[in-house]
């Protein structure tokens, strides 16, 4: 079976209001159109995002809810999905909350300003079936972090009936004693993380001097059977992180 897998943070342009798209969304669509892979993992897209990539794309599927479970001040420039877009077939799929309620969308957890999410999506390709879950950890503190992987955990947990793909940006580097904790954990559910040698994350140059740590945020986790052919970093002008393709 060949396998063809994008994760990219499309990255939310709340301050000069490129949430909605703008320009972006038919380049960025016309660009994944090209590259025509089976499944597309996004982080921090908008409904209104959404809406006009799907003009653009009508040979996938988009799933996944917004991590704000109604419409407040905060719903259109704040709101993402981590969408899980595809032109497999699809068998079922949830938005789940990283949260101590996981059912429960728009809640939050410890040290997060805003909800933070994972969708999980089942898919089947040549009578193969297997799970693609779609992730975004918080971007402020470690502990944040912790206590949303365990939530995360708990998601995986419900839904290893299939092999699982598992791709997102946790806001964590590899070195990161906590990421290697989880690495650990999730290659007894028999997965394993994809290397990647590269920076994905771009800081923004800013006057504050502020120090941007997390320099390779986006990982991807796949079966251990699966054998991957090529990993791909694409650099782009969409955000200010680059793209991951894997192909097996």
């Amino acid at each position: 079976m060949k396998l063809s897998i994008i994760n990219f943070n499309i990255q939310n342009k709340v301050v000069n209001k490129n949430y909605n798209g703008g320009e972006n969304a038919k380049a960025f669509a016309d660009f994944i159109n090209k590259q025509n892979p089976d499944i597309i993992c996004l982080q921090e897209l908008t409904d209104t995002y959404e809406n006009r990539l799907k003009t653009f794309m009508p040979n996938y599927h988009f799933t996944g809810e917004n991590r704000f479970n109604n419409k407040s001040i905060w719903y259109s420039h704040f709101g993402e999905k981590n969408a899980i877009i595809t032109n497999l077939k699809i068998i079922k799929t949830k938005t789940y909350s990283l949260s101590k309620n996981i059912n429960k969308i728009g809640k939050r957890s410890l040290l997060s300003i805003f909800p933070r999410i994972a969708t999980v999506t089942t898919l089947t390709k040549e009578k193969r079936k297997f799970t693609v879950i779609n992730t975004h950890l918080d971007h402020l503190t470690n502990t944040g972090r912790k206590t949303q992987l365990i939530h995360l955990k708990q998601i995986i947990e419900l839904n290893n009936n299939y092999p699982i793909i598992l791709t997102g940006d946790f806001n964590l580097n590899k070195d990161n004693k906590l990421f290697q904790e989880f690495v650990k954990y999730i290659q007894k559910h028999n997965c394993k993380l994809i290397p990647i040698n590269e920076n994905t994350f771009k800081p923004p140059v800013n006057p504050f001097k502020l120090s941007y740590n997390c320099k390779t945020p986006d990982h991807i986790f796949i079966p251990k059977e699966f054998i991957i052919e090529n990993v791909d970093v694409i650099d782009n002008d969409f955000s200010d992180h680059k793209l991951i393709k894997i192909k097996k």
